[in-house]
């Protein structure tokens, strides 16, 4: 549904998405489209599935189909991976559910991943991380400033 952006790595392996750039991504869901995960080779992906029934055993039933769909779909592809499926909330009796499933697709698959604990990040390059750079401490002071320039005079 959403790309991270490009896939970056530490010490050979998959780095795990930083909190800013999760943020960042789940702040640009397009709740529109949520049934097409996005599919780009060599990016890190961020997926919701929201199952809601009248009643646990329907949405049992539901969240059964719909991931099955979701894998069916994107568990083909040569490379995919899932860095980590977290499901809210975890219980057997509630009539609602949501799955979100952070992904990679890698054209040269590595061994794992690695959940980075360093105080700073590796640097960006390029285009990595545009979503998350305009939610960043230095994009939103660039961002304000915009409108603290006063009126405008024509």
């Amino acid at each position: 549904m959403t790309l991270i952006g490009p896939i970056r790595y530490y010490k050979e392996r998959v780095a795990y998405p930083s909190d800013e750039q999760l943020r960042a991504a789940r702040a640009t869901w397009d709740f529109d489209d949520i049934r097409r995960p996005t599919d780009d080779v060599d990016c890190t992906h961020i997926q919701l599935i929201e199952v809601s029934g009248r009643n646990a055993g329907e949405r049992r039933q539901l969240e059964e189909e719909k991931l099955t769909r979701f894998f069916d779909y994107i568990g083909t592809r040569a490379g995919f991976r899932v860095l980590t499926h977290q499901k809210k909330p975890d219980s057997a009796t509630s009539a609602f559910v949501s799955h979100e499933i952070v992904y990679v697709i890698e054209s040269r698959p590595t061994r794992g991943y690695a959940k980075l604990t360093l105080r700073s990040e590796p640097p960006r390059s390029g285009t990595a991380g545009a979503v998350s750079d305009i939610f960043s401490a230095e994009g939103i002071d660039r961002i304000s400033r915009i409108f603290d320039k006063g009126p405008r005079r024509d």
